[in-house]
């Protein structure tokens, strides 16, 4: 079995604007998505990464540079990661599609890892 990491991106506001009890049912919807993924031996694990935007580290003519990032024009973070087991791409298309974040947001990206080449 291959192993897959959905990359979730989401406006850098998305989850600040939420009330609570509409950031509870969003997270519902997650925690349950987990919870099912895990018994059908699907999930792997997962982060959520800060909002703060972290760094952007680039080799310029030899010369490493770091810069805070993202910066305000960004339209898209990376909220987060999550691993899951699939058979193929279809597959894990198949399991995007059911993910909570199709419902929340527009976009996982999916990209199969070296490592399920190994297995």
């Amino acid at each position: 079995m291959a192993k897959f990491v959905l990359m979730l991106p989401h406006a850098p506001d998305r989850y600040t604007k939420l009330g609570e009890a509409e950031f509870m049912d969003l997270m519902k919807d997650y925690i349950g998505w987990v919870e099912e993924m895990s018994a059908k031996g699907k999930f792997e694990g997962g982060e959520k990464l800060l909002d703060e935007g972290g760094k952007i580290v680039t080799n310029k003519s030899g010369s490493i540079e770091v810069h805070d990032g993202p910066f305000a024009e960004v339209a898209e973070i990376l909220g987060g990661y999550m691993v899951i087991n699939a058979e193929d791409y279809d597959e894990a298309v198949e399991i995007a599609r059911s993910h909570p974040h199709m419902k929340h947001n527009e976009t996982i990206i999916i990209r199969q890892t070296d490592a399920s080449a190994d297995e």
